[in-house]
């Protein structure tokens, strides 16, 4: 593929999760390591007002990138957080636009996996009010 891949999601994230068992045999082993099909987020951020807390992450854009690979986030569930990355272990630079705030960014957060899943990495992000 040529150029950046992106992925743009918005809407509520809603709907039940499916909790089903697979297995599959790690080399070497006779015992099967025993994975979910549940899709986990690599990446939850907390969006907040930094002067007084608020949660503000329903205005939001969150954008990841690493390397060629950008996606934009538009949408929280609850009004104060935003994830993305799911299932995506890397590196990324995180960037929250808010109309109002100045923009924040933050660089080398690291996302890790185990045998079934990314390890979440749960981050707070202080925007602050445009004077």
């Amino acid at each position: 593929m040529n150029g950046p891949s992106r992925l743009i999601r918005s809407g509520t994230v809603g709907g039940a999760l499916l909790v089903l068992l697979s297995g599959c045999y790690q080399s070497g082993t006779v015992e099967p390591i025993v994975c979910t099909a549940q899709f986990v987020f690599g990446l939850t951020v907390t969006v907040v007002d930094q002067s007084n807390g608020d949660p503000i992450a329903d205005d939001a854009t969150m954008t990841i990138r690493q390397g060629s690979y950008e996606e934009v986030v538009t949408d929280s569930w609850d009004g104060s957080t935003m994830s993305g990355a799911g299932e995506r272990p890397g590196t990324y630079t995180i960037t929250i636009e808010h109309p109002g705030y100045e923009t924040w960014t933050q660089t080398g957060i690291e996302i890790t996996a185990d045998d079934c899943h990314v390890i979440p990495v749960l981050i707070t992000a202080q925007l602050v009010p445009l004077p």
